[in-house]
């Protein structure tokens, strides 16, 4: 079984050539669930829904993901704007109050106990929240834990205690952005070996449309291709379902290339659609045949 740890967000998006789709179900948690899902069939997705979530949305959820894990609260749903650029670049602008963003991350208290023999987990928690959860995580078990750290964390000002965090963790997946704004480093591969210096035990490095790189301590970096989709219909979440990808592949081999190749599949999937959920039982076969694509 996996999980992913975080928040439900409907996004409300904005494409380059003006065109919106309003209310997506999305967050950064529950495209990481899906990059899962494609992969495994016991799947938790830990998060709350705000008072006025939409009921048909929650049924959505409730048939993808083990249902103890929807968490029910009395603050609003949370809600944000996702406007793009024609380079790609993406603003993300919260309509409701950035603080709920932080209060809305469940806490370990709120682990179900429906959620056991848990092999690996996505923490997108608030940064400083990393290691409460790694010491509940790890006296329930859970063996493998990828940190997908928040954007705004990712500055200088935060590369001591960026490290500190990393001793927590298996995984540490940022994007490349946020590895040069935190790192200073502006190629892939110092970008790396800096994140790996700091304490890192395994990279992910995301980056878009360029594939990934995928590293650790002692051994050669390895570039991942992307996977083509059969249609570009929005990026928004494709990050979020590499790193579930990629959790899942290293939980089976321990091997870089192997994680890297579900991840890149993963975020492929979530290319071609609004929205986190789609139908994985009918993407199972195209997903199984863009993995052979990458293996032969």
């Amino acid at each position: 079984m996996f999980v992913s740890i975080g928040v439900v967000i409907l996004d409300d998006i904005v494409l380059p050539n003006g065109r919106t789709q309003m209310g997506v179900l999305g967050g950064g948690a529950t495209h990481a669930a899906m990059g899962m899902r494609l992969w495994e069939d016991r799947v938790g997705l830990l998060v709350t829904l705000g008072n006025d979530f939409p009921p048909d949305l929650e049924a959505q959820l409730r048939h993808a993901f083990l249902p103890e894990g929807l968490l029910h609260r009395s603050y609003p749903v949370l809600r944000a704007w996702q406007v793009f650029e024609a380079d790609g670049t993406r603003h993300e602008v919260f309509r409701v109050d950035s603080s709920w963003v932080e209060q809305s991350v469940p806490a370990p208290e709120d682990w179900p106990s429906a959620f056991q023999d848990v092999q690996g987990v996505h923490l997108h928690c608030a940064p400083w929240e990393v290691p409460r959860w790694a010491t509940f995580l790890r006296g329930q078990g859970v063996s493998t834990l990828l940190w997908e750290p928040w954007d705004a964390f990712c500055v200088p000002q935060n590369r001591e205690r960026f490290a500190e965090y990393l001793g927590w963790v298996d995984i540490v997946s940022p994007n490349l952005g946020e590895g040069q704004a935190l790192t200073g480093r502006q190629s892939p591969h110092e970008v790396m070996s800096a994140l790996l210096a700091m304490g890192a035990k395994v990279v992910a490095l995301r980056m878009g449309a360029q594939g990934s790189l995928v590293g650790k301590v002692g051994e050669e970096f390895i570039a991942i291709p992307p996977v083509s989709p059969a249609c570009i219909v929005d990026v928004t979440g494709a990050g979020n379902a590499y790193c579930g990808g990629f959790l899942v592949g290293w939980v089976q081999q321990r091997n870089l290339r192997w994680a890297g190749y579900l991840g890149a599949v993963s975020a492929s999937m979530a290319l071609e659609q609004f929205g986190a959920l789609y139908d994985w039982e009918e993407a199972r076969p195209r997903a199984l045949e863009r993995l052979r694509q990458l293996t032969f």
